[in-house]
């Protein structure tokens, strides 16, 4: 109850302010009283990508490790191309017990994950922007040209600032798409037992420790069906894991 009243006081200053109170006792070795304070300014509806990224080193702070993969995770969707995130959550991930290898597949997907994590949603928008100006202008360029030479420069433009737009508008709608999926979520309980059906009388498929990543493929009441990164299948209780 005191936490609470502490943390009403803190956001009744302002979203900033309770961000900068965060920070202090973050300074301060106060772990848990920042990852609460973070926790409330989130609560009040204002999530930003540095928010989630100081909430996640709080939460490794206190040694809960699933929920800071948590909120690295979900930093991450709005700061893919931070390097330090990307380094803590990689420190992180080395932390986990279970040593999960993704199934091989083309090196066209990687190349395309590779694309949509060096650019944020924002800069995706403002990039696809450009580039379809670009494309109108090489258009006006073909259309008013009076010589030979201008128009087949613009075919040209035209050509390669189509195929850039139409890349860049992918990206943009993956990035769209990614930004709301609600089909990833991080094992925050320290082990879980995984059923091979929802129920929890149900034989064992498997164990999993805190901080994996997984795939919601359904839910019955209060159980998901989940899916592993090597295709291992199985079914959970929610309250072991959280969306991203």
């Amino acid at each position: 109850m005191v936490l609470f009243c502490a943390w009403s006081a803190v956001l009744a200053q302002g979203p900033e302010q309770a961000f900068q109170r965060g920070n202090a006792l973050y300074q301060q070795g106060k772990f848990a009283e920042a990852a609460g304070v973070y926790e409330e300014i989130i609560k009040s509806g204002l999530v930003s990508g540095e928010l989630l990224f100081n909430l996640g080193n709080a939460y490794h702070k206190t040694g809960n490790m699933g929920k800071a993969i948590l909120q690295y995770e979900r930093a991450l969707r709005l700061m893919p191309g931070d390097d330090d995130l990307r380094h803590n959550l990689q420190l992180e991930n080395l932390l986990i017990v279970d040593k999960i290898e993704s199934t091989p597949r083309l090196f066209l997907w990687d190349w395309w994950d590779g694309i949509k994590e060096g650019l944020s949603l924002r800069a995706s928008t403002w990039v696809a922007y450009g580039a379809y100006v670009l494309l109108i202008v090489s258009i006006a360029l073909v259309v008013l040209a009076r010589s030979f030479a201008l128009r087949k420069a613009g075919v040209i433009a035209v050509f390669c600032t189509g195929v850039l737009f139409v890349l860049l508008l992918s990206v943009l709608v993956a990035k769209g798409i990614d930004a709301g999926r609600t089909d990833e979520a991080v094992v925050i309980a320290g082990i879980t037992t995984i059923k091979n059906s929802p129920d929890a009388a149900s034989s064992d498929a498997f164990v999993l420790h805190a901080g994996v990543k997984v795939r919601i493929t359904d839910s019955v009441n209060s159980w998901i069906k989940i899916r592993l990164a090597d295709g291992k299948v199985g079914w959970m209780e929610k309250s072991a894991a959280e969306v991203i």
